[in-house]
């Protein structure tokens, strides 16, 4: 059994909040007076460029501690958006001690590594190769899944690939209909169906 302070990580369906896919945990400007753990779910942080576009800053797994700007009391840098259902569980600071506050630090650590491995997705290779990474990365996530076929898929638009990946929704709908008509992909709506997952990789670099 894991604790924080007085808090209890266990009993989520008591006291965790619940967020319906396309709900906004917190807007970027908003008062920070927690850290958040997502018990089940995936969510995204996303922030404005000047360009007026969102850039998918990171992903939220299960598990990880996120809302650190509760740390220092500043305003959300970012917002966070529930790209699935989720249960988020808030942790107050004030509450954290010894092996609590270890554990936040690990999680917020271990995120930060990954984040630095992510950006890979958006800086480097061409944006053909940066889209595959970043399909197959998605579909060992919650938006994940796998038919009856055996063909893993991932439920995803193409603006989300293109905040995923620093590009612009026009370039990214033009490639993803080129690598669907070599067999790579097959895209529906709101789904892309990996059909050749080891050329993918092949592409992807990994």
């Amino acid at each position: 059994m894991k604790t924080y302070g007085s808090y209890s990580m266990v009993d989520v369906h008591g006291q965790g909040r619940p967020l319906r896919r396309g709900d906004t945990l917190y807007y970027t400007g908003d008062a920070s007076p927690s850290l958040y753990r997502l018990e089940k779910g995936l969510l995204r942080a996303v922030r404005l460029t000047p360009q007026g576009r969102n850039l998918t800053v990171r992903h939220i797994q299960p598990g990880d501690i996120f809302g650190e700007e509760a740390l220092h009391s500043l305003q959300r840098s970012h917002q966070v958006i529930a790209l699935t259902d989720a249960v988020v569980h808030p942790i107050y600071p004030q509450e954290l001690q010894g092996e609590a506050l270890w554990e936040v630090l690990q999680s917020l650590s271990s995120q930060l590594q990954r984040v630095m491995n992510d950006g890979v997705h958006i800086q480097d290779g061409e944006l053909r190769e940066r889209i595959a990474r970043y399909l197959l990365n998605l579909a060992d996530s919650s938006l994940g899944g796998e038919d009856s076929e055996g063909v893993r898929f991932v439920r995803a638009t193409h603006e989300l690939i293109a905040e995923g990946t620093g590009a612009t929704r026009e370039s990214v709908s033009k490639l993803i209909g080129e690598m669907r008509d070599d067999g790579l992909l097959s895209p529906a709506y709101r789904c892309i169906a990996l059909t050749n997952e080891n050329e993918l990789r092949a592409i992807a670099g990994l």
